[in-house]
């Protein structure tokens, strides 16, 4: 089997390992974007996905000249999208196309090569918001042209099944599978911790993604300043160990400032996937904040499942998918709320036998659930299936 993978600016670690042990070992190309490519990605990382990787170009880096000036002023003054340039006479020779989102120009293409071709779509939706994206007309014909031709939908949780249905894209074309993490990887083990310049001693909490507001990163903050004053914690030196890339750094850091929070604060920088586990057991609690905004809730929370799978205890709050991806493995908390993870973090810090508890739970869950070898099992049933009904 051609596996022709649409990863746009999703091809990283977490996302993509699965499709290493595919069974049959089909021969994949990853179509994906340089300017996209997440930054923590590290496309030198031992970790990366090791497929060939075809690049596209945006309308505003290739094409002539004069259009693409056009089009790069129109971006930077008139909030034009940019768009990636036509490709799907690439696809001609795959056996299947894997893309992302209903909304995305990479499925868009992929339904162009489907309708020349005959070349079956499968389409991954993490997106979990019914009509999202839909106040931008272009977007809003894309996603209706994907859900009346992609063959399958591949849904990581429950709300994704839902705002599929909701969007009236056929049950019988969804298929919900669990996500996947390296559970050998990220797996308990001795801390590190003076590789991250953490003392012994130090009660660790880590954040790790972007420095975004929707990541929450904000009321973590201003937990943090309430941890850092709160009398009965005081033989606690709590530090703030935060990982990713340092795109919005400079807000965070002048948050921290002005809350006098900066001392505690650690920025590990935009770390190897292969460092992930080492990052996770070093902390004695990992924390998502997320927050949702009109356009985004939390999807899946890979970093949930990788911190569980490496023994960390778990904080996050209610929003997105959190809930349905952590059952009862971690402590949720209210979002947007500093006051409520300051009180949650704080009983946590204070009971040492609860951590360990949701450690050994956090473990058996990522066990039980979201192991590689099982992802790539159920995408590779998908992918016989479809290949059976071309």
């Amino acid at each position: 089997m051609k596996l022709a993978l649409l990863a746009g600016n999703r091809l990283s670690p977490w996302h993509f390992h699965a499709f290493r042990m595919l069974r049959g070992n089909p021969a994949i190309t990853a179509f994906c974007t340089h300017t996209e490519t997440r930054g923590d990605s590290l496309p030198g990382s031992r970790d990366m996905p090791t497929f060939p990787a075809e690049f596209i170009h945006f309308d505003t880096q290739a094409g002539p000249i004069a259009r693409r000036v056009r089009n790069i002023l129109l971006s930077r003054y008139a909030g034009r999208e940019p768009h990636i340039l036509p490709f799907h006479e690439r696809l001609q020779d795959f056996d299947i196309i894997q893309s992302w989102e209903l909304f995305t120009d990479w499925s868009a293409e992929a339904v162009a090569a489907r309708a020349r071709w005959g070349i079956p779509i499968a389409v991954m939706v993490w997106d979990n918001i019914p009509f999202n994206m839909e106040r931008n007309p272009v977007r809003r014909e894309i996603k209706r042209q994907v859900a009346a031709h992609a063959d399958r939908f591949i849904v990581y949780t429950e709300r994704s099944f839902r705002m599929l249905d909701l969007e009236h894209v056929p049950t019988e074309r969804i298929v919900k599978i669990d996500p996947g993490v390296d559970t050998d990887k990220f797996a308990p083990g001795p801390a590190n911790r003076a590789a991250f310049g953490l003392g012994p001693d130090d009660f660790v909490i880590l954040f790790v993604g972007w420095f975004l507001p929707r990541k929450g990163i904000d009321f973590l903050l201003l937990a943090l300043r309430e941890l850092v004053r709160d009398p009965a914690l005081r033989r606690h030196r709590v530090r703030l160990m935060m990982v990713g890339p340092d795109q919005d750094r400079d807000r965070i850091e002048h948050l921290a400032q002005r809350l006098g929070v900066r001392e505690a604060c650690l920025f590990a920088g935009a770390l190897p996937y292969e460092r992930m586990p080492e990052a996770f057991r070093a902390a004695d609690l990992f924390v998502l904040p997320s927050i949702a905004t009109p356009e985004w809730q939390e999807q899946i929370g890979m970093t949930l499942i990788e911190a569980m799978a490496a023994g960390t205890p778990v904080v996050s709050t209610c929003t997105g998918a959190v809930a349905e991806i952590a059952e009862d493995a971690a402590v949720l908390c209210q979002p947007n709320d500093f006051v409520a993870l300051y009180e949650v973090i704080t009983e946590l810090i204070r009971n040492a036998r609860r951590r360990r508890e949701l450690a050994q739970h956090g473990r058996e869950h990522a066990l039980a659930r979201f192991s590689l070898p099982r992802c790539a099992d159920a995408l590779s049933d998908i992918y016989e299936d479809m290949l059976r009904r071309k």
